[in-house]
C-alpha cells in the first residue's frame, strides 16, 4: 500500500521506522512540526519523525498551522497517488479537505481505549487515574478530535512501575503490532469500523504547569500515580528546604503509621529513603532532582543532604 506518514515525537519515528521495513508499504512522504529551538543555544532542531524521513530520503512537508495552510499544503500533497494518511502524534488536527483527499481516507493511532480518554493526553492520564489497562486504538480520522470509527484497538497490561515513557513504548510496539497487518495486502476499500459509543465517551486535556505541583495530602498510590505520569519528561515537584524538588520516580511500600505528617521524611537504611503521604502510608523515592542539580538516586541524595528523619518535604 502507498502510504503518507504524519508524525512529530520519538514513538511516531519508532513507527515509520518500522513502516520502512515493510517490502509491502511504500511511504511515500512525511508531515511533521516545523524545527524547534532546543537546548542553551536555541539551535532549531528537526523532530524525531524528520530526522527518520531525511535519513530514508523521504520528501518532508512542515507547516506550522496545516489549517491555515491546507491550500499550500494540497498543493504540495496532491504530487503524491498515497492512498492511505497514517497519523501518530503529528501534533495538529488535520482539516477535512486533507484528511479525506486519499483514496482509503486517514486513520489515527490514538494512545487509550476509546471512546476513553479521547484528547491531547491519553497516556498520561490513563496513569493518573491509576489505571490497570490501557492500549491503542486505531481510527478513521473524522472531524471532531478522536471520534471516529474504531478499525482495531489492541490493549495492553499497566504495570505500577510504569511511568510515561514506558507506557508509551507499549503502546508504541502495541500500535507496529497492529497497523503493519492492516497496511500488508491488497485493498479495493477503506477499512471496516465500528462507530464509538459517544454516550462512554471521556475526555483529557494537555498537563498544565499547575499539574506539577504535588499535593501531599494526597493518598500514597495517588501521589505514586501522579509522579509516574509526570515522568520521565516533566516531573512532579514539592518543596525540601525553602527550594524546589522534583520527585521523578516512586515506589509505594508497605509501610503506615497512625500519626499522619503528610511529607515527613524517614530513612529506612543508608539506601532508602521514604515519605508519608496523607492516607498515613508512605513512598520510597528512588530518583529526585534537588533544585539546580541533576537528577540522582535517592542514595546520593541522602549522602549528599545529609537526610535526617527530621527533614520533610513541603
Amino acid at each position: 500500500m502507498k502510504i503518507a506518514f504524519f508524525g512529530t515525537p520519538e514513538p511516531s519515528a519508532k513507527l515509520l521506522q518500522a513502516l520502512l521495513k515493510e517490502p509491502d508499504i511504500q511511504v511515500q512522504f512525511v508531515v511533521t512540526n516545523p524545527d524547534r529551538p532546543k537546548g542553551r543555544s536555541k539551535t532549531p532542531v528537526p523532530s524525531p519523525v524528520k530526522e527518520v524521513a531525511l535519513a530514508a530520503n523521504l520528501p518532508v512537508f512542515q507547516y506550522e498551522s496545516i489549517k491555515k495552510e491546507k491550500q499550500e499544503a494540497l498543493q504540495n500533497l496532491s504530487k503524491f497517488d498515497a492512498e492511505l494518511y497514517v497519523v501518530f502524534a503529528y501534533g495538529s488536527i488535520l482539516p477535512k479537505e486533507i484528511f479525506s483527499y486519499p483514496k482509503f481516507g486517514s486513520i489515527n493511532l490514538h494512545g487509550s481505549i476509546l471512546p476513553d480518554l479521547r484528547g491531547a493526553s491519553p497516556v498520561q492520564t490513563s496513569l493518573w487515574k491509576g489505571y490497570t489497562k490501557s492500549g491503542i486504538s486505531i481510527q478513521h480520522l473524522g472531524e471532531k478530535m478522536d471520534e471516529g470509527d474504531i478499525i482495531r484497538i489492541h490493549e495492553v497490561d499497566v504495570d505500577l512501575e510504569d511511568d510515561t515513557g514506558s507506557l508509551m513504548e507499549k503502546i508504541t510496539q502495541a500500535g507496529i503490532q497492529s497497523l503493519i497487518p492492516l497496511l500488508k495486502g491488497p485493498r479495493t476499500s477503506p477499512f471496516e469500523a465500528i462507530p464509538q459509543d459517544n454516550s462512554k465517551a471521556t475526555y483529557c486535556t494537555k498537563i498544565q504547569a499547575e499539574d506539577r505541583v504535588l499535593d501531599l495530602k494526597l493518598s500514597a498510590i495517588e501521589l505514586h500515580n501522579r509522579i509516574r505520569a509526570l515522568s520521565p519528561d516533566l516531573g512532579g515537584y514539592c518543596r525540601f528546604r525553602d527550594k524546589r524538588m522534583v520527585l521523578w520516580k516512586t515506589r509505594p511500600v508497605d509501610f503506615s503509621e497512625t500519626s499522619i505528617h503528610p511529607g515527613k521524611l524517614k530513612r529506612m537504611d543508608k539506601k532508602a529513603l521514604i515519605f508519608q503521604c496523607g492516607d498515613g502510608r508512605f513512598l520510597e523515592i528512588l530518583s529526585v532532582q534537588p533544585e539546580n542539580k541533576n537528577r540522582m538516586t535517592v542514595a546520593d541524595f541522602m549522602n549528599g543532604f545529609r537526610i535526617s528523619d527530621e527533614d520533610r518535604f513541603e
